[in-house]
This record gives structure tokens, C-alpha cells and sequence, in this order.
């Protein structure tokens, strides 16, 4: 690819390349951020899920007795 214009012109360019690219790396680290933070909510709830499950079959076994 061949670049043309004045000095400055070619060094906003690049600049301008460089900001990009940096917020796409942000982006993806956010992303990443964001996942990382929905997993752990999701393994909070299937942990509560399965102490709940729990209190319910001993009750319900408790009951049967």
C-alpha cells in the first residue's frame, strides 16, 4: 500500500491507524472483561441452583420420614 501526501498528511494518517487499532484492542479487552464477569455470575447462580436443590431434597426427605 502506498501512502501519498504532505508529511503531515501521512503522519495524521498514522496516527489515525494507530488510534484505531488501539481501540479495537480496548474493545476486545472489554469484551473479554465482560465475559469473564458473565461467567462468574452464571457459576454463582448454578452454585445457588444446586444448594437450593439440595435444601429442598432434604426437606422433602425430612418430611418423608
Amino acid at each position: 500500500m502506498q501512502i501519498t501526501g504532505t508529511s503531515s498528511q501521512i503522519n495524521d494518517y498514522i496516527n489515525q491507524s494507530a488510534k484505531v487499532e488501539e481501540t479495537e484492542a480496548m474493545y476486545q479487552v472489554k469484551l473479554m472483561k465482560m465475559q469473564q464477569e458473565s461467567s462468574a455470575v452464571v457459576g454463582d447462580i448454578l452454585q445457588d441452583t444446586a444448594e437450593i436443590s439440595q435444601e429442598a431434597l432434604n426437606k422433602c426427605l425430612a418430611e418423608l420420614k
